[in-house]
């Protein structure tokens, strides 16, 4: 969640200081992160450290087995990057604008790198573990960070969002986005042949209508349905209609 997460923080950052993003493209960019990591019901479940440990189960790592990773699990990509966003802001915040995440970052580039002693024969520099990283942040920043690492890095805690964003001027709005209803259904993106269903939001419509993963849908409505038209098919329905389903 360091290493990925705060290469995606920095990725966007130094594309708007080169001036190749606007201010506007920034802040959206940012808010889909914040969008898809606190819209996940992994997130509720599972930290930045737990995804991390997670990494070979999860990262592009496919399964023929049955699993609700979908519903527990969540990327340490957009996690560990919505952590890169809200730890820079509380530093700068709180420390007046005297010190940021860029120092941290270059303090642990001559810790961890130029004077780490070599890990192995072919690459410079060490790994690092999350308390080194840890202490590291607190001592160059003057802070405390004992409790942000404890909630919102080792706990499924959302982090501080209005807090940091308010040191920049900003807040977070929370805005109903406009979707076509799917019932909690995730269907499988790797069978193009016909819908199956791959992960189902836990006490959605779906879930307790009793569908399972692995189920295909035959018809909803009683329209035969493909990959491309299920969802316009229950959206034909008003909110709060029993809508009969099908499945194989």
């Amino acid at each position: 969640w360091i290493a990925e997460g705060f290469t995606n923080y920095y990725g966007k950052l130094f594309m708007r200081r080169a001036g190749l993003m606007t201010d506007e493209q920034l802040l959206r960019s940012y808010s889909n992160a914040v969008n898809t990591v606190e819209g996940a019901p992994g997130s509720k479940l599972m930290s930045a450290e737990e995804a991390s440990l997670s990494a070979p189960f999860l990262d592009r790592a496919g399964s023929e087995q049955r699993t609700n990773l979908g519903n527990t699990a969540v990327s340490y990509y957009p996690k560990g990057e919505t952590l890169g966003l809200v730890l820079d802001l509380l530093i700068r915040g709180r420390t007046g604008g005297r010190k940021s995440l860029d120092d941290v970052m270059r303090r642990a580039y001559e810790e961890f790198y130029l004077k780490g002693a070599s890990d192995s024969y072919y690459l410079k520099g060490r790994a690092y573990t999350v308390e080194e990283f840890e202490r590291l942040a607190s001592a160059e920043t003057g802070l405390d960070l004992s409790d942000f690492f404890a909630r919102h890095v080792r706990q499924p805690v959302a982090p501080p969002y209005e807090e940091a964003l308010a040191y920049a001027g900003l807040r977070l709005a929370r805005t109903p986005e406009p979707q076509a209803f799917d019932a909690g259904l995730v269907l499988d993106q790797r069978e193009q042949r016909q819908p199956r269903v791959g992960s189902i939001r836990p006490d959605s419509p779906a879930e307790r209508a009793g569908l399972k993963q692995g189920d295909v849908l035959v018809s909803v409505g009683g329209a035969r349905v493909t990959n491309a038209d299920w969802r316009d098919a229950l959206n034909r329905f008003k909110p709060g209609a029993r809508v009969p389903v099908a499945v194989r």
